[in-house]
């Protein structure tokens, strides 16, 4: 086949066309395509480097393939205000051509794409600023696809258009998702920001350019819509775009990985581990944010179309011989003694994305501290110039012990470096690496990394505890932070521990170095370039072939992405589903797979794992299904906010693995995250790294509770909080980071609980838009909505599901409990055939035969009446004239008629005869129902309530007949509506408009219009 490499960058042949670990990539796979016989063509600017390859390289100039077009910019006004709204650039694009080790390599260049030719990229401040510059990798794309459609494409020959970085290539995919003779493979090297976006305006004008439906694409469904200012959702991104993990914008923009995830035929990853992260985002701050976006439900929808293609270690670096290096004129040339432990960094500059900040304060202490080692800390930049003074510093201070180089180097040299390495310390942060060539290569050479426990960076296997047999180092907790002061001390006490343990092998007591040093080898040398050749030809040959790929179902299950599973898996797979279930607390994927629903021990495994990866709103859901008060207690009982008398906010928060909190408060200086002490502001803007914005919130952590339990948080807020919830940012001591939201205000009830006939509904059994209304506004002030009702839940769950009603629901006069959304009777209390055949005899004894009627118990929950009962019977009950087969399965309640006696004597005639036998009430007239003993609305609500977090000091409660007495007693504030039983208006502390009229409605307007007080 064809392989058409697009990259921003191809210098893995040349030091000068190389920025970081994408030369090496594109190039390495390349050069292995073409050895296994595909014809390889690459397509890269040429970076203003054309008279410098002709001096050192066959360049073959193509004047043919000179064309000089315009590429269209549309520009955003937000940021260039001082210009048109589009202006058309002028260029003139020249091909030239190196053939290389069998690959076809075609250097672009023109006006702008020779900009830059030291730094090749534009830098973070270029946007607003310099047109030229900002736009060099929009010229490329639009010129290099028109170069692919015009000189590459070819009908009778199937290509592969293997594109590199999505930022850099997110209009191939939708142009040529429908182009027969070409697929697009996208692949994502380092990890940025999810969110990245561009100007929406400037998308669609380019797919017109290449003759695209921009309705096809639908743009709109690839960004969900902006979401309230105050919510939560808000308030994550927010606090986010303070860090270096999110980027926020405005409507008028669409994301660039959206784009490439829906049109491209695979997306591939560098690693696993990438893929997973960047698929899920999970345990990182990012991970709640992520899944409200609609790219989340689009790679679970794709899976299959995720590759881990991997990366690897050149061939060149793995036939050199480590051994062969004269460790004494290497070290010595650097001032280094080669007597000591050697610990080694060799890196671009990337003072936060790497780690560095932090790793030059654990040196800093480590040396200060009088260890016995040396260190190389190699932080290239473009000019090789020192680019940080505060690193410069700590060098300075101790000479011989550690040398920092600033210089870009060959290969021959930093393969001498790393091969004098006893360990490689690489602490990147943000999880925005891919797979770290430059660990690998070191961990080949035998050093023992000293690394972060990131998923990106599974693979080098140093997160394993040192005493497994695959163990290759030591690590560090991941961190998200700018100049994380605990990350510096973890390295710190990893320096140590590791110079100890060198220690121990130089002196013949401890082999822990010499294995994890083998291991170290031999685990990198298995990242060949070959094999993520072989991987990636073997992708691409399916795609010719239309043959449909599939997510590996470990990685599915570990993602907990049950829904992407086939339906095989659910039977050849079901103990490895219930097992990943469990970690992750889903008790809908357990009990799938189980083949039964679960029972308490289950219950409380599911809650437990919810409550320790801090997922509440699982946790919650599981003590409710459960129907565990004291389980869903924890849940509602872990943090509080409440306002102090002079304005101030006091916060308590208690999760027993929680290790830090943090909540969002409103603020300024630019970052989420302390300011940075080992970097100016002057060097922050001449970096690569993008200095986050000001967004207007900090992250305001709360102190530990002195003198209560572990996991304890208090504070005192001077600042206001952000949104209608206070939001904290929880990091646990799995180091999983979470969300949580505490209410701020408490709205005038936090339970409104509704009888449903006569009440809530209509009499036709609808529910009008006002009042639907009204009970949205209930939801929006915080408030829960509980329906209890007289029906069993068999009766009622149609109801429920034609008023879109997704919540607890107490049934069968409170006998039953009931979860609307998954259609599970959480629990039930039968009257039994027994006591209810003792009630009829008592009854018919005093006043002759009675009409009968009873309700069976779950699941049949079957009306089965007697003939008399008339016109009251309703569509689908059971009419016999047999009495005994009244008796023939079990019976939750009985339900008595009297054509001559009224329902109220009658109700009242056979409570005295049952005594505390039962439960009598008169819900529906001209019948009476006979309930097992203890069984009324107060009581069902009560139970419910607690689930909830809420009690009658809580509640609003409305009803319409005797049975509803009870939960109006119950509750803080009874309503009875104008049509209700006159027993019921009595004992009611308000009397509402009826039924018809929308008396519910009335009522919530009032209350929920009132100024909710603090919480």
């Amino acid at each position: 086949m064809h392989i058409i490499s697009f990259s921003f960058e191809c210098g893995g042949f040349d030091q000068l066309l190389m920025r970081g670990g994408l030369s090496p990539l594109v190039w390495q796979l390349s050069r292995r395509y073409a050895a296994q016989g595909h014809r390889v063509s690459v397509v890269t600017p040429a970076h203003g480097h054309l008279d410098r390859l002709r001096a050192t390289h066959a360049l073959e100039d193509l004047p043919a393939l000179t064309r000089t077009r315009t590429v269209p910019l549309v520009l955003d006004p937000k940021v260039w205000a001082d210009h048109p709204s589009e202006i058309s650039v002028e260029v003139t694009t020249s091909a030239h051509r190196l053939r290389l080790d069998g690959v076809d390599v075609y250097f672009l260049s023109n006006a702008s794409l020779d900009l830059l030719p030291d730094r090749l990229y534009p830098p973070p401040g270029a946007e607003g600023r310099d047109l030229a510059v900002h736009f060099k990798p929009l010229v490329f794309q639009v010129e290099g696809l028109r170069f692919v459609q015009e000189h590459l494409r070819s009908g009778s020959e199937p290509a592969v258009v293997h594109a590199f970085e999505p930022a850099y290539h997110y209009l191939l995919p939708p142009v040529l998702a429908h182009d027969p003779s070409l697929r697009t493979v996208s692949t994502v090297a380092a990890n940025a920001p999810i969110g990245q976006k561009v100007y929406r305006p400037q998308v669609e004008r380019l797919l017109r350019l290449f003759d695209v439906d921009v309705a096809g694409v639908d743009l709109d469904a690839l960004d969900a819509p902006p979401p309230a200012e105050d919510s939560a959702r808000a308030v994550w991104g927010r606090a986010l775009a303070g860090t270096r993990m999110h980027l926020e914008y405005g409507p008028d923009h669409v994301g660039l990985f959206p784009l490439i995830a829906a049109h491209a035929d695979l997306v591939d990853f560098v690693s696993s581990g990438q893929r997973t992260y960047y698929s899920t985002f999970r345990d990182t701050p990012l991970e709640a944010l992520f899944e409200t976006l609609p790219v989340a439900a689009l790679l679970r929808r794709r899976a299959g179309r995720l590759l881990a293609g991997g990366c690897g270690v050149t061939d060149s670096w793995l036939a050199r011989d480590a051994a062969a290096v004269d460790r004494e004129r290497v070290l010595g040339a650097l001032g280094l003694d080669p007597a000591r432990p050697v610990f080694y960094h060799a890196a671009r500059y990337a003072v936060h994305h790497k780690g560095q900040l932090e790793l030059m304060r654990a040196v800093e202490e480590v040396l200060d501290g009088g260890l016995d080692a040396g260190f190389l800390i190699r932080c290239a930049t473009t000019d090789g110039a020192p680019a940080n003074a505060y690193f410069q510093s700590v060098a300075d201070r101790h000479p011989g012990r550690l040398r920092l180089a600033w210089d870009l180097v060959d290969e021959d040299t930093l393969f001498e470096e790393a091969a004098c390495a006893d360990f490689c310390v690489y602490p990147s942060k943000y999880e925005l690496d891919g797979f770290l060539i430059a660990q690998a290569e070191a961990m080949a050479c035998g050093a023992v990394p000293i690394a972060t426990d990131q998923e990106v960076t599974r693979h080098f296997r140093h997160s394993l505890p040192t005493g497994h047999p695959e163990a290759t180092g030591f690590a560090v907790r991941s961190s998200f932070r700018d100049d994380d002061p605990a990350m510096a001390r973890q390295l710190a006490t990893s320096l140590r521990t590791a110079a100890h343990v060198f220690d121990g092998y130089t002196a013949g007591t401890d082999d822990t170095y010499a294995r994890l040093s083998a291991t170290a080898s031999s685990t990198a040398r298995q990242f060949t370039w070959d094999r993520a050749a072989r991987t990636r030809l073997d992708a691409f040959e399916d795609l010719i072939r239309d043959r449909a790929p599939a997510y590996p179902t470990g990685e599915a299950l570990t993602n907990g992405w049950f829904d992407t599973l086939p339906a095989a898996a659910w039977q050849h797979h079901a103990d490895e589903i219930r097992a990943a279930a469990l970690t992750l607390g889903n008790l809908d994927a357990y009990e799938r797979a189980a083949g039964r629903p679960a029972d308490q021990a289950t219950f409380e495994r599911l809650f437990d794992a919810a409550w320790q990866r801090a997922d509440f709103a699982t946790a919650l859901r599981t003590a409710v299904l459960a129907c565990r008060p004291d389980l869903a207690d924890r849940v509602h009982g872990r943090g509080r906010a409440q306002r102090t008398p002079d304005g101030r906010w006091d916060v308590t928060y208690r999760h027993d693995l929680v290790e830090r909190v943090e909540v969002v408060v409103k603020g300024g200086g630019g970052h989420a995250s302390p300011s940075v002490a080992g970097e100016s502001a002057a060097e922050a803007l001449a970096s690569d790294e993008p200095v986050p914005g000001d967004t207007g919130v900090v992250l305001h952590p709360l102190g530990r509770d002195q003198g209560k339990s572990p996991g304890a948080f208090r504070g005192v807020l001077d600042a206001r909080p952000v949104g209608k919830e206070l939001i904290a940012m929880l990091t646990l001591d799995s180091d999983r980071v979470a969300w949580d939201a505490l209410p701020l205000h408490r709205p005038p009830f936090r339970l409104v609980a509704t009888d449903l006939d006569g009440t809530l509904l209509r009499d036709d059994l609808t529910v009008s838009p006002r009042t639907r209304a009204a009970l949205a506004a209930v939801a929006d002030a915080g408030a829960h909505h509980l329906v209890v009702t007289g029906r069993p839940a068999a009766a009622c769950a149609h109801v429920l599901e034609a008023l879109g009603y997704r919540g607890l629901a107490v049934c069968g006069q409170g006998a039953q409990l009931y979860d609307a959304a998954s259609r599970r009777l959480l629990s039930s209390a039968s009257l039994g055939r027994t006591v209810a055949r003792q009630v009829v005899a008592r009854v018919e004894e005093a006043l002759g035969p009675v009409e009968l009627g009873v309700v069976t118990a779950p699941p049949e929950s079957r009306f089965k009446v007697t003939e008399g009962f008339g016109e009251r019977v309703r569509h689908g009950w059971d009419v016999t004239a047999d009495r005994a087969l009244l008796w023939d399965s079990p019976v939750d309640k009985l339900i008595l008629h009297h054509p001559d006696v009224p329902e109220d004597q009658l109700a009242a005639l056979t409570q005295d005869l049952c005594g505390d036998q039962a439960t009598v009430v008169h819900s529906v007239k001209g019948m009476v129902e006979v309930l097992p003993p203890g069984i009324t609305k107060g009581a069902g609500i009560e139970r419910a309530a607690r689930l909830l977090g809420c009690t009658g000091a809580d509640t609003v409660a409305f009803g319409d007949m005797p049975n509803d007495i009870p939960l109006l007693d119950w509750a803080a504030h009874g309503v009875a509506v104008a049509n209700a039983h006159p027993a019921l208006r009595a004992v009611a502390d308000e009397v509402a408009p009826g039924n018809e009229e929308d008396g519910v409605a009335a009522v919530l307007e009032r209350i929920f219009t009132y100024r909710e007080e603090p919480a």
